[in-house]
This record gives C-alpha cells, sequence and structure tokens, in this order.
C-alpha cells in the first residue's frame, strides 16, 4: 500500500472542516470533492484499511491520523555530489594518452615525477582519453 500525498490528505480534511455533517461515510465525502469513492478509498486506505470493503466508515474518524501524518517531517533524500563535466575542447588539448601523460605527469628532462597530484578535472580528462584510446583499439580488433 503506497503512501498517500500530502497534498491529497490536505484536500479531504479541506472538505471534512467545510462538512457540517456529524457523520461523513465515503459517498458523502466523494461528493464534497467530486471525485470517485474508489479513488478515495485508496487514499483512505493508509489510515483505515478497511474502508474499501465497508463504505459506511466515518471518515472524520481518521482525521486525527490523517493530522499526525502531515505533521510528520519529509524524508529528504541526500544529494548526491555532481560530476564534474568536462569539455571537448579541454580533451582536445590532448592529441593522446601519452601526450598528457607527458604534459602533465613528467618534470624537466622528460622523467615521469612520482609526486605529481592531479587535479579532478585532470582525472576527468584523463579519463575520457582513456575511453577514447579504448575505442580506436576496439575498431582496430
Amino acid at each position: 500500500m503506497e503512501k498517500p500525498t500530502k497534498a491529497e490528505v490536505t484536500r479531504i480534511l479541506g472538505a471534512l472542516r467545510r462538512s457540517k455533517k456529524k457523520v461523513v461515510d465515503l459517498e458523502s465525502l466523494s461528493r464534497l470533492m467530486g471525485r470517485y469513492p474508489d479513488v478515495l478509498a485508496d487514499t483512505l486506505a493508509y489510515f483505515e484499511p478497511m474502508i474499501r470493503m465497508d463504505p459506511s466508515i466515518d471518515v472524520r474518524d481518521l482525521v486525527p491520523e490523517m493530522e499526525r501524518y502531515l505533521d510528520e517531517p519529509l524524508k529528504v533524500k541526500p544529494s548526491k555530489p555532481k560530476k564534474m563535466a568536462v569539455r571537448k575542447t579541454a580533451v582536445a588539448q590532448y592529441s593522446s594518452l601519452g601526450d598528457f601523460v607527458y604534459r602533465k605527469m613528467t618534470s624537466v628532462g622528460g622523467l615521469v615525477d612520482p609526486t605529481i597530484v592531479l587535479s579532478d578535472e585532470d582525472l576527468r580528462i584523463l579519463e575520457k582519453l582513456i575511453e577514447a584510446e579504448t575505442k580506436k583499439r576496439r575498431k582496430k580488433n
């Protein structure tokens, strides 16, 4: 059974507050809101599962549960950090993987410097260059 939206529950509570009847069953609530009773029964089944079987249940009895449901804070999904985008122009600066290594990772005299730390952008460029190199090799085979 899926949770109803808070907006839907708010609409139901608003219709119940506007009604002057002491007992509001599913049929009268559907007339108040202008919705089919089956749709309302699906929404209210979260609070009272038997409402589908017995539509004569007083919906006003469910008001405290609906208000508690509205008071619950929304669960916010933690946002993922965005992946840094690498432009084609940044990748096009390097003719090959070897060119990238030579420019970024070597020191004077052409020796590879083991203390080099690549930035996040450099790593993404390196990733793209490796992908391009593997595509070329696959085409050859």
